[in-house]
C-alpha cells in the first residue's frame, strides 16, 4: 500500500506524483457539470452532464447504469457509439441518443431506458422485455461513501506495546515536515528508518480450537498489523516537499515489524507484541548505501493471517519477490493446555528452514510466545507481480476425511484465477528459476539478496495448474464514476486486487435477503482497485486543475461472490464503495461511545487525505485498504472487516451478511432505480 507514493524524477527536481488536491465538495447536479478528461492521447473529451440529484446519496439519470460500461457484440463500448453519433448530430444529447443506439446496436440494448428496468427484474439477463407498466424510472449512481455496507461495532486498534516515545507527538502533527527533518538529523542510521512507528492494515482471523487451548479463554481473534515508520498520514505535499534523503528515510527504511495482538469477542485487545520478523527469518535487507539504492527496502511489506485446516498461517508480501506463507505457533505463558493435543513436529529430514523458528518480541514482553513452524514458502503462481493473495479452503470431495484443499487466489477479475497449493510443502528450485520468475526473458538474471536464496528457492508446492473462470459479472449497481467517465475512460483499473477473503453465504442467506435464488453456497471476498498513475500526470503543460479532476492512487472496494469449487466462477460483484474514518475527537484520550477499542492519536491524521474524484470529496480516506474479511466468532450471520486508513491507522467493523447480500443481489428499487 505504501507503493501508492510514486516518486517522479523530472530533470534534477523530484517530487511525489501524488499531487495535492483541493478539498472542494460540491453536491447535487453541480458536482457533475461538464467535465474534461485526458485520454491516453491527451486529447480532451467533453462529457455532457445530464444528472439531477434528489438525494445526497446518489445522482439520478434517465440512462441505465450498465449502459456506460457495456460493450456491443463487436466489442466496442456502447458509450462510444453514442458519443460518435453526437459528433454528427450536434443538437442531440447523450440522453436523446442512448435509446437510438440501444435499438440499433446489438449488445447495447441496455442503453434503451425502455428495456432497462425489465433487464434487472428478469431472471435471465439475455431476455430484454419492454417495460409495459408505463411508469417512469431513473437510474441511481451512488456516491462511494454512501454505497458502503452498513456496519456495527466499529473498533479502533492501537498497539499498547509500542513505547510512547516511538509515536509521532501530537504537538508535531501540524509541523510534520520539520519533525521528519529533525528525526532524520538525530539518527545515525537513517537507512534503517526514522525512529517512530505506526500500525495499520489489520489481518484478522478467528483463533481455531487447536491454538485457543494455549491462550487465555477470552481470546477469540488474532490480529496482525504492519508496524513501520512508512506512512501516508499527512497531505501528499508534505512528503513531496521533503529533501529526497529524508523522504527515503520515511518510505524506504528497513524497519517493517510484525505486530500481533489477541482480541476478545468484542475486539478489545488482551495482549500485543511487536516482532522484528525479517531479522529472525534471516533475510534482512542489506543496509549499505550501494545495496539500499539498488534493491530498496524493507524485505517484508504487509502481513495477513488465514485459518487453514485448523491452523493459523502468516501471509507476507515480499518486496522484490512475491508472496510468502508459513504456519504460526502461539503460546501464552500460564496456558499450557493439553500437551497431548500439541502435534507440531519438526520434519525428520532436518533440512535447513524446516525446523521451528522461535521469535523474540521486540516490544510487549514475553507473555505471548510466537514461532514460525518453518521458513516461508514462496507462492510463485502470479510471478513477481504477485501480491495480497487471499487464501481459502474447500472440502475435499473425493476424500471427505482428508484435510480441506487449500487455494491461493491469484487474480480476481476480469477472470478469476486460482491455484491449489500445499502450504507446508515446497519444491526446492534453483536461483536461475527464481530469476526467471522475476525478470523478463533476455534480461540480466543476477542479484545478491538473502531473500532469493533463503525464501525464493522454496517454491510452495502446487497441485495442478491455475484454474481460470469466465469473465466476471458486471457490477450489481452503478456509482458516480460511470457518469463522468464512461466506456474505456473508466478511472479505476478494471483488474481488481486482492483485499481479503473469504466469508460464506448459504442459499438461505442469499434467498432471504436478495432478489436471486441460488441452490449452492457461495464464498465472498472484498477486492480493491484504484486510479493508476499515467504519464500525463507529469506533463507540465497540463493544468494542475485538470489533474485534480482525476487524482491517482485513490482507492475503492467491492464485494464479489463465487462458487466454492473449480473453476470458482464469480457469480456476482457489487458496485464500488469506500470505508470511512474513525472518530478523531476524544476526551482525555477516550473514544466516543460509538467507537470501541483504544483511541489512536494518529486517527486525526487520516483526514489529511480524502478520496476525491471529479472535484468531489468523499467522506473516506484516499486509501482504505481492506486487509481482512472473516466470519464473526460464534455468529454465522455476521462478518468482520479489517482495514487500514491511509497507511496510518487500523480499524475493524462488523457487517451482517444480509448487508453483503443486499449489495451483491440488490432489490432493484433499493440500489438501482427510483420512480419519478
Amino acid at each position: 500500500c505504501i507503493g501508492a507514493a510514486i516518486l517522479v524524477v523530472i530533470g534534477n527536481t523530484w517530487h511525489l506524483a501524488v499531487h495535492h488536491v483541493h478539498h472542494d465538495l460540491r453536491g447535487g447536479s453541480k458536482a457533475f457539470a461538464p467535465t474534461r478528461q485526458y485520454s491516453s492521447s491527451h486529447t480532451i473529451d467533453v462529457i455532457t452532464s445530464y444528472a439531477s440529484s434528489t438525494s445526497d446519496a446518489y445522482i439520478l439519470s434517465p440512462i441505465c447504469g450498465a449502459c456506460y460500461r457495456s460493450k456491443s457484440n463487436e466489442g466496442s463500448h456502447c458509450s462510444d457509439y453514442i458519443s460518435g453519433r453526437q459528433k454528427k448530430e450536434l443538437n442531440s444529447s447523450f440522453v436523446d441518443l442512448a435509446p437510438i443506439i440501444g435499438k440499433e446496436v446489438k449488445g447495447c440494448e441496455i442503453c434503451n431506458p425502455e428495456y432497462c428496468r425489465e433487464y434487472y427484474h428478469t431472471t435471465t439477463s439475455a431476455e430484454h422485455k419492454p417495460n409495459s407498466n408505463h411508469k417512469r424510472y431513473q437510474s441511481k449512481y451512488w456516491r462511494f461513501d454512501q454505497s458502503a455496507p452498513k456496519f456495527i461495532n466499529p473498533t479502533t486498534l492501537t498497539l499498547q506495546s509500542i513505547p510512547s516515545k516511538k509515536r509521532i507527538p501530537p504537538p508535531r502533527f501540524n509541523d510534520s515536515s520539520s519533525y521528519f527533518q529533525d528525526m532524520y538529523n538525530s539518527t545515525t542510521t537513517p537507512e534503517l528508518g526514522l525512529d517512530f512507528l505506526l500500525e495499520y492494515n489489520p489481518g484478522l482471523v478467528v483463533i481455531p480450537p487447536k491454538t485457543k487451548q494455549y491462550l487465555p479463554k477470552e481470546a477469540a481473534y488474532l490480529v496482525s498489523l504492519r508496524v513501520t515508520p512508512a506512512n501516508n498520514c499527512f497531505a501528499s505535499q508534505t512528503y513531496s516537499d521533503l529533501p529526497q534523503s529524508v523522504w527515503k528515510a520515511v518510505y524506504k527504511g528497513t524497519t517493517n515489524h510484525l505486530g500481533l495482538a489477541l482480541l476478545d469477542e468484542n475486539y478489545q485487545m488482551l495482549h500485543d507484541v511487536v516482532i522484528d520478523l525479517d531479522a529472525h527469518a534471516g533475510v534482512q535487507r542489506p543496509t549499505t548505501p550501494k545495496m539500499k539504492e539498488k534493491y530498496g527496502s524493507p524485505t517484508f511489506m504487509d502481513y495477513r493471517l488465514f485459518s487453514l485446516n485448523g491452523e493459523i498461517y502468516l501471509h507476507v508480501n515480499f518486496d522484490l519477490l512475491s508472496v510468502g506463507l508459513t504456519k504460526l505457533k502461539l503460546r501464552a505463558k500460564g496456558f499450557k493446555g493439553d500437551d497431548s493435543l500439541d502435534t507440531e513436529t519438526t520434519p525428520p529430514d532436518g533440512e535447513s528452514g524446516n525446523s521451528e523458528i522461535k521469535l523474540d518480541n521486540l516490544y510487549g514482553g514475553d507473555l505471548l510466545e510466537v514461532s514460525l513452524m518453518h521458513q516461508f514458502n514462496t507462492i510463485w503462481s502470479g510471478g513477481k507481480i504477485g501480491k495480497n493473495y487471499a487464501l481459502f479452503t474447500v472440502p475435499n470431495k473425493t476424500h471427505p476425511e482428508a484435510p480441506d484443499s487449500v487455494y491461493a487466489e491469484i487474480d480476481i477479475n476480469p477472470k478469476h484465477r486460482v491455484q491449489q497449493i500445499l502450504p507446508d510443502e515446497y519444491d526446492n528450485i534453483t536461483l536461475h528459476q527464481v530469476f526467471e520468475h522475476i525478470w523478463k526473458p533476455g534480461t540480466k538474471k543476477t542479484r545478491a539478496l538473502e531473500l532469493d536464496e533463503v525464501i525464493g528457492r522454496r517454491s510452495a508446492k502446487e497441485i495442478g495448474t491455475i484454474t481460470e473462470s469466465n469473465d466476471i459479472s458486471p457490477p450489481s449497481f452503478s456509482t458516480v464514476d460511470a457518469l463522468s467517465y464512461p466506456g474505456d475512460k473508466a478511472p479505476f483499473k478494471e483488474r481488481g486486487h486482492g483485499g481479503a477473503c473469504c466469508v460464506s453465504l448459504s442459499p438461505d442467506d442469499v434467498n432471504v435477503g436478495g432478489t436471486q435464488h441460488v441452490k449452492n453456497d457461495l464464498l465472498v471476498g472484498i477486492a480493491h482497485t484504484k486510479v493508476t498513475w499515467k504519464p500525463w500526470y507529469s506533463k507540465a503543460h497540463i493544468p494542475q486543475a485538470d489533474k485534480d479532476l482525476l487524482p491517482h492512487t485513490h482507492y475503492v472496494s467491492y464485494f464479489y461472490a463465487f462458487d466454492p469449487q473449480p473453476p470458482f466462477q464469480v457469480r456476482a460483484r457489487s458496485g464500488y464503495f469506500c470505508l470511512g474514518f474513525a472518530p478523531t475527537s476524544s476526551v482525555d484520550g477516550e473514544l466516543p461511545p460509538s467507537e470501541g477499542g483504544v483511541f489512536n492519536p494518529h486517527s486525526v491524521l487520516t483526514r489529511n487525505r480524502m478520496l476525491q474524484q471529479n472535484n468531489i470529496t468523499f467522506n473516506c480516506p484516499q486509501m482504505h485498504f481492506v486487509s481482512s474479511f472473516t466470519e464473526k466468532a460464534g455468529d454465522s450471520s455476521s462478518s468482520v472487516i479489517g482495514y487500514g486508513l491511509n497507511d496510518c491507522t487500523p480499524r475493524i467493523v462488523e457487517v451482517e451478511k444480509q448487508e453483503i447480500v443486499r449489495l451483491l443481489f440488490p432489490d432493484p428499487m433499493d440500489m438501482l432505480f427510483e420512480e419519478v
